[in-house]
């Protein structure tokens, strides 16, 4: 049975950010993927690439829940739940209620306000090494109605107060900052201090990187279980192979839940299929990465593309695509950049992937108490990408023992 010093299972942002410190450090790793080594199908691939410390405030907040409810009975909202007889999803929608609440957010907010900086200065470290499409030009919050202008202005106070830029635009404000298409707004929130990266790219710069520096990676490799003694983590098996290790990370997104109910661990997690499309040298494209706000649709200029996604459906494990979903989310952009054109878009074909969400919105990060070897990486939800660095880091200092720089008392895996 083949060892290494670590086992990461998952082989996405995270997982490779994983390797790529532990590497650094020293241990021999080995990444075991699900996906093919094209990594289509990863969560990763179809990311906006946004790196951005100005989402601090967790998907479990107060209205989340009553807009979500609203949101249930409109076909082409940006969310919905695929209801299905589940323990597992009731029990998740009953955490998540519970942490909706102001002093949840307040305290979260902090934790990933110091988590996306750090990962934010670890990218800028890492665009040094690698060619990724690494790019400082923050990010704008576009709001086409003045009730949601409203609510972001307040929380770029909220940024402010925390120790974070934000810069809050009128019209005309966005106009002079978004000089790559034309809009029409009630105003916004610019955030210079967000970064994009291209995330296709990133994977396979990381992997070239990893390859050759001794990292073993194995694609459509999907663990089946895992085996513990005592409190210890001994090994991993998929359908036709097992690999030892002295410590294991648990990077494998979504799933990565499954895999360790046999142990008796609860760590909830559901997907959240989402859809992007990217548009080969599009007729226009805006200059700076946005959010627009009330279509919840991220959309990146990433070098002669331009990339777009949205939607946020709760589930266990469909892939299956909401064409109605999928289209109204295409159509929304034109309230954000009138000059674009749904035609654009028509006849490409879109991508689709389950982002991890945590029961909290708060990523899982740090050792199982009763399998100290056994460190989780997920439920990042949206943020995969934009995390990956300073989780690949946590994870190395938790192995190491040295003191990670960010305070993990709220990313415990087993905090439920």
């Amino acid at each position: 049975m083949p060892k290494s010093d670590v086992i990461v299972i998952g082989g996405g942002a995270i997982g490779l950010s994983s390797a790529y410190y532990l590497n650094r450090a020293g241990y021999s790793v080995t990444v075991l993927d699900d996906q093919s080594s094209d990594q289509i199908g990863s969560c990763s691939w179809g990311n906006a690439g946004m790196v951005c410390p100005s989402h601090f405030v967790p998907l479990a907040a107060p209205g989340v829940v009553k807009q979500g409810l609203k949101w249930l009975m409109d076909p082409e909202s940006p969310f919905s739940i695929d209801f299905s007889p589940s323990l597992e999803m009731i029990q998740w929608l009953w955490q998540f209620r519970k942490a909706a609440n102001e002093a949840h957010v307040k305290h979260a907010a902090n934790t990933l306000r110091e988590l996306g900086m750090y990962s934010r200065s670890l990218f800028i470290e890492l665009d040094q090494k690698l060619d990724f499409g690494f790019t400082q030009d923050g990010i704008l919050m576009l709001c086409s109605e003045d009730e949601t202008l409203d609510h972001e202005l307040s929380v770029s106070k909220m940024a402010r107060d925390i120790g974070m830029e934000a810069i809050d635009l009128d019209p005309d404000g966005v106009a002079k900052t978004e000089t790559g298409m034309a809009t029409d707004l009630a105003g916004g929130v610019y955030y210079p201090l967000d970064c994009h990266v291209n995330p296709v790219t990133f994977l396979s710069e990381m992997k070239k990187h990893l390859t050759a520096s001794g990292v073993t990676i194995h694609h459509n490799t999907a663990v089946i279980s895992v085996d513990g003694d005592q409190n210890k983590i001994m090994a991993v098996h998929s359908e036709n192979e097992s690999w030892e290790g002295d410590h294991f990370v648990l990077a494998a997104g979504s799933f990565s839940s499954k895999l360790i109910q046999s142990l008796g661990l609860k760590m909830p997690l559901m997907a959240g299929k989402g859809y992007s499309v990217t548009m080969d040298s599009p007729p226009q494209k805006p200059a700076i990465p946005a959010i627009l706000v009330e279509a919840r649709i991220a959309s990146t200029p990433m070098g002669p593309t331009w990339r777009f996604g949205g939607t946020m459906t709760v589930t266990q494990r469909s892939r299956k695509i909401n064409e109605r979903k999928l289209h109204a989310m295409l159509r929304a952009v034109s309230n954000y950049y009138p000059d674009y054109g749904y035609d654009w878009t028509s006849t490409l074909e879109p991508w689709v992937g389950l982002r991890p969400l945590s029961a909290d919105g708060v990523p899982y990060i740090g050792a199982f108490e009763a399998y100290p070897n056994l460190i989780a990486a997920t439920g990042h939800a949206m943020l995969g990408v934009s995390l990956a660095s300073g989780t690949g880091q946590l994870v190395t200092d938790i192995i190491s023992g040295n003191n990670p720089a960010v305070d993990l008392s709220m990313l415990k895996p087993d905090r439920f």
